[in-house]
């Protein structure tokens, strides 16, 4: 068994890991693929849709880098995206909901992964996006079960403490 696995928002992982992989995620989405028959795991922690700058395609803090190095790298293990199940989740909003939902980061994060898997025509086996709440997100890597765990945003009070 394999200690844990930690993402950080940017952070990637594709293989075969026989323990468990994490991430905390709010505006933030997360790609989850499965290949059953050859235990692989692919587990993404983007933060925007795109790179404003555009300096590296393959640059998983943005979601179009992370579907190039999916896509890549189911190549390189000569699979092929219809033998995998996939996943989202994330995009949720951890601040009031002021203002239209289109200028809402999570809501971002979340129309982009949708739009993608639409282009390519795959299915989503789970998808939890979206709410006022972040979630906990645990992969069991030999398995493939995940579990997600939604937590509500507490209010922060800030004030004086009485005497």
């Amino acid at each position: 068994m394999n200690p844990p696995l930690f993402l950080r928002p940017g952070d990637y992982f594709f293989g075969r890991h026989q323990g468990s992989v994490t991430t905390l995620l709010g505006s933030c989405v997360s790609i989850v693929l499965w290949h059953p028959r050859w235990q692989l795991l692919a587990v993404s922690h983007y933060l925007l849709p795109n790179d404003p700058t555009a300096r590296n395609a393959l640059d998983t803090r943005y979601g179009e880098g992370v579907f190039q190095r999916m896509l890549a790298d189911m190549r390189r293990h000569g699979t092929h995206p219809h033998e995998y199940r996939k996943s989202i989740f994330g995009g949720g909003s951890l601040v009031r909901a002021d203002g239209p939902p289109a200028q809402r980061v999570g809501h971002n994060n979340s129309t982009f992964a949708r739009e993608q898997f639409s282009l390519r025509n795959w299915p989503v086996d789970h998808c939890d996006l979206n709410g006022q709440h972040y979630r906990r997100l645990r992969i069991d890597g030999a398995s493939g079960l995940i579990e997600c765990q939604r937590n509500s945003v507490q209010p922060l009070r800030l004030g004086m403490r009485p005497r």
